[in-house]
């Protein structure tokens, strides 16, 4: 007799009442010899108030996936042992195949160097499902771009427009290229395009603010710019150390709040600098 493993899971919140109306989240996986898939039998049944979700595995049909209310959770077989297992189920999806003419334009160039350059890591992106622009965690996200405007803002009030405009050009790509990873998802070409932007204006800035360090010389570089540039370096790697989901999204939040933190400070103390 063939042997199934069960995983309920509930919520605490619920009411033993509604525990007993609701159907649980469960897998249903078949037990086997090996690690790998039995084949017929493999149901992910996920039931809750808005949506629904049925993942089946059949040797005959291949695949089968049906998703209700626009639901873009994909479970592919090759994930039920990683849950099974406690671990994530992101996957990088392999070297871009859309970089092309019709997706970079004029830019095309600039992305098959990068590309090239990173060994096709470097238009990757994170793929940061559950959350969208819509949710509340996505919102939050997007909106930590505003410590670049209001970095930004502050500088040029204080004279550095240059500095200035380009904290701000920053912020608003960034927050473009948030916007299109939060809303298509994974492998777009269009968030892969805006990334590029980002890459020129966030590089721009930077190198600014590094020419600022250097004719500051490192000894008069503001301690608390030290802490946050350090800091902010920290969050920006474990960003690519867990590069999925709500974790990647409490990182990268860290480093736009942090960086934008350094790129004023900097700025600041090269005005009293030059005014001096």
């Amino acid at each position: 007799m063939r042997q199934s493993i069960v995983l309920p899971f509930f919520f605490a919140v619920q009411s033993v009442n509604s525990l007993q109306s609701s159907t649980p989240l469960a897998f249903v996986v078949p037990s086997c010899a090996s690690n790998h898939y039995c084949g017929n039998g493999v149901l992910l049944h996920r039931q809750q108030r808005t949506k629904q979700l049925y993942l089946s595995d059949n040797e005959d049909e291949g695949e089968q996936i049906i998703p209700i209310n626009n639901d873009r959770s994909i479970l592919s077989k090759d994930d039920v042992p990683n849950i099974l297992a406690g671990s994530s189920t992101f996957q990088k999806y392999g070297r871009p195949t859309d970089i092309t003419s019709d997706s970079f334009g004029p830019l095309l160039p600039i992305a098959e160097a990068v590309d090239e350059a990173t060994g096709g890591w470097g238009l990757t992106y994170a793929d940061l499902h559950p959350a969208t622009p819509r949710t509340t965690i996505g919102q939050a996200f997007l909106a930590t771009n505003i410590f670049y405007a209001a970095g930004g803002l502050a500088l040029g009030v204080q004279g550095d427009w240059f500095y200035g405009a380009l904290t701000e050009l920053a912020g608003i790509v960034s927050f473009v290229y948030h916007y299109t990873q939060l809303e298509f998802g994974k492998n777009r070409a269009e968030v892969r395009l805006a990334l590029l932007v980002d890459y020129m204006t966030a590089g721009a800035a930077l190198i600014c603010g590094g020419v600022y360090m250097v004719q500051l010389g490192i000894d008069a570089i503001p301690f608390e710019a030290l802490l946050t540039a350090i800091g902010a370096s920290i969050c920006l790697g474990l960003c690519w150390v867990w590069e999925f989901g709500y974790p990647y999204i409490f990182w990268h939040s860290l480093w736009h709040i942090l960086s934008a933190v350094t790129g004023y400070l900097i700025g600041q103390d090269h005005l009293l600098s030059t005014a001096g």
